[in-house]
């Protein structure tokens, strides 16, 4: 989820089902045994057998929908160097042209992480949830 979630990067989930999320949401599912955070793309179907399509955003190619029962629950914030980020559903442009590049080479992917890195300072947390 490169530039949306680095590693190291603390997710705080809400419980949602397939009706309450959206177009640009961030949410988490279980598959085959793993767990996935990607942004909900749209949707297929309708209820009670609605399901989301995602995508991560330095991902290629969207997910197989995602049913109402591996749908595990909603992204609130991202805990990143003790400050709370609220994950926003539509990314400004530099955060889109970074996942394009991210998408299209794995060395730009660790470029940005290392980048990343080098920024990060110890802080006192910020966030309490």
């Amino acid at each position: 989820m490169l530039p949306a979630i680095f590693p190291g990067d603390t997710l705080v989930i809400e419980l949602a089902n397939s009706e309450s999320v959206g177009k640009g949401d961030i949410v988490m599912f279980h598959r085959d045994r793993r767990l996935f955070v990607h942004r909900v793309s749209g949707t297929c179907g309708s209820p009670p057998d609605l399901q989301i399509v995602t995508q991560g955003d330095g991902m290629p190619n969207p997910d197989p929908p995602v049913s109402g029962s591996q749908l595990l629950g909603k992204v609130s914030f991202v805990v990143r160097d003790g400050r709370c980020l609220e994950p926003a559903k539509s990314p400004k442009f530099p955060m889109r042209a970074v996942a394009a590049l991210v998408r299209r080479s794995s060395s730009v992917a660790r470029v940005v992480v290392g980048v990343h890195r080098m920024g990060r300072s110890p802080q006192e947390p910020l966030c309490q949830v």
